[in-house]
């Protein structure tokens, strides 16, 4: 069983979290596009960074696994904007071996090969890519899986070292 510190109430009250009988923590959060979703990001975040911690992960490590999940919501509620609206949803999976998270939204998709690199010397002053630069960097894998009912899945995923 993994162990986990006490959380913040206001991390437990946005989403389910619970510890499955084989020791496995879990939770999953809805979060709606606009002011309300971002705010809500960052307890959603700071439970990525307790859990990476819980894992075996240094604080160093732990805080860039925050920042990989941030920066997978950020994209998907300001890029995977659905018509609808539909909120984004987040799951986060910790194991003794790895951290697990998707993020899931309902927009158009995009394909992650047309990703501008944002270190090629003409996207420096840029803004593109540099999200998912960051996701491949402060993880260990990423993947991504576009369902054919729409949107996106992103899942990071991160080693645990204890």
């Amino acid at each position: 069983m993994v162990p986990l510190p006490d959380l913040g109430a206001e991390s437990l009250r946005l989403g389910r979290f619970r510890r499955h009988r084989s020791g496995v923590w879990s939770a999953r959060f809805v979060l709606e596009p606009g002011p309300d979703g971002e705010a809500a990001l960052d307890h959603v975040e700071d439970l990525a960074v307790c859990m990476g911690k819980a894992g075996g992960l240094d604080d160093e490590q732990a805080h860039f696994v925050g920042v990989a999940l941030r920066e997978a919501v950020v994209n998907a509620l300001r890029h995977g904007r659905s018509p609808d609206g539909a909120p984004a949803r987040i799951g986060l999976h910790l194991t003794p071996e790895c951290l697990v998270i998707t993020v899931r939204d309902r927009g158009p998709g995009f394909d992650p090969q047309r990703v501008p690199d944002p270190c090629a010397v003409e996207n420096l002053a840029r803004g593109c890519g540099r999200g998912i630069f960051f996701m491949r960097r402060f993880t260990d894998r990423v993947s991504f899986v576009f369902p054919r009912n729409g949107g996106s899945v992103v899942r990071l995923a991160k080693r645990m070292r204890g």
